[in-house]
């Protein structure tokens, strides 16, 4: 029982620490109030995976006879110092929202709560509430943090969940776009390169190539050409770019995909989608890109399966969602699409893909729905 009462003891120090912090909170003026949220923020979150230690120690104990005992113990002590604990916090991160929430010139400790986030034995009800402040933290950095930390965020992808990947890849193009949409220097552009992770770079090139291919002019009509309506929320969110900010973001994306320096079979299809691009300024860049990507292996199985999933989608096939379904690419990029595939014998002997292809060049998308239901 001596564990169960350091626990204990730990809990309620820890509820009394935090009704401290809430006092503090209240009695701190504006421009002192940054520097306590350094260190008030971290710990009320981390607060919240209290229970793990006295759930722990309750699972270790053989004694079967002791269950009883600890169940009424937990029962009638613990959990209303863990109820008294997420009240406090709750407390406390209602008070922060409310003080901070308009005052942007207020900063909050994004390094202390990526470092809470990005831990693997960090709670999920942790990390979702860590990673609620570090959105909100993350728009009050300046221009040079934000350039610093996007490819730390970027290296981190493969390591979070669907959820949290789609959020942080989100800031991260964000931050792409508004600062490297002319030029990337080469202390930047080191950091994108110092990317090892082969997932975590499987999983940003694909964002960025749904990015390209997401037209403007297609909001508001469902799934645009090329994606599917859950891949048009994934990279548009809450508050999806509009007019020069799509722009911008899209030529940020081509900057910083040079400047990693990646097999061409893997930047390809980016490079394809700028060219067939609605904007004038995005189609020059990705036509300089193209070319100096022309040692592609077109013989790559890999990239031609990617290459034709762009041509046809996932027409006809069963069992997707409706919100999952990809539309085919627009016929600029299906252009360019069919002239690869007559220069790779892959493609011409991927059945069924060549003969879908073509029928759909002959009698158009419609018509292809007809020839799915044949097959």
């Amino acid at each position: 029982m001596a564990d169960a009462s350091s626990t204990e003891k730990s809990d309620a120090e820890r509820v009394e620490i935090l009704d401290r912090m809430l006092t503090r909170l209240a009695l701190t003026d504006d421009p002192n109030l940054q520097n306590l949220l350094s260190k008030l923020l971290p710990y009320s979150i981390s607060s919240l995976s209290s229970h793990s230690t006295a759930y722990s120690w309750c699972r270790s104990v053989v004694d079967y006879r002791l269950v009883n005992m600890l169940n009424y113990y937990l029962n009638n002590t613990m959990l209303v110092l863990l109820k008294m604990t997420r009240n406090s916090v709750m407390e406390i991160l209602t008070h922060v929202n409310k003080r901070v929430k308009h005052q942007m010139d207020i900063g909050l400790p994004l390094s202390e709560l990526w470092k809470i986030f990005i831990d693997s034995n960090t709670a999920p009800m942790v990390k979702n509430f860590c990673i609620v402040y570090i959105e909100m933290g993350f728009e009050r950095l300046c221009e040079e943090e934000k350039i610093s930390m996007a490819p730390m965020l970027v290296s981190s992808v493969s390591k979070l969940s669907p959820q949290h990947q789609d959020l942080i890849l989100r800031l991260s193009v964000k931050v792409i776009g508004e600062c490297h949409s002319t030029q990337i220097n080469e202390e930047v552009s080191s950091n994108y390169r110092l990317m090892d992770d082969a997932l975590g770079i499987q999983l940003f090139v694909e964002f960025c190539l749904q990015t390209l291919l997401h037209q403007p002019l297609s909001q508001g009509m469902g799934s645009p050409a090329g994606l599917s309506i859950a891949q048009l929320d994934r990279i548009s969110g809450k508050n999806p770019p509009r007019g020069d900010a799509f722009l911008m973001r899209k030529l940020g994306i081509l900057n910083v995909i040079e400047t990693m320096a990646l097999n061409a079979e893997l930047v390809y299809p980016i490079y394809l989608a700028a060219c067939s691009d609605s904007l004038e300024p995005v189609v020059k860049k990705g036509e300089v890109l193209l070319k100096k990507a022309v040692g592609a292996n077109l013989e790559d199985m890999t990239l031609i399966k990617r290459l034709f999933l762009l041509f046809i989608g996932t027409i006809g096939v069963e069992n997707i969602p409706p919100e999952s379904r990809v539309n085919p690419v627009n016929m600029s990029m299906k252009a360019r699409l069919m002239s690869v595939f007559c220069r790779s014998i892959v493609a011409t002997n991927s059945f069924p893909s060549t003969l879908q292809c073509i029928f759909g060049c002959i009698y158009g998308e419609f018509k292809l729905l007809s020839f799915f239901s044949f097959l």
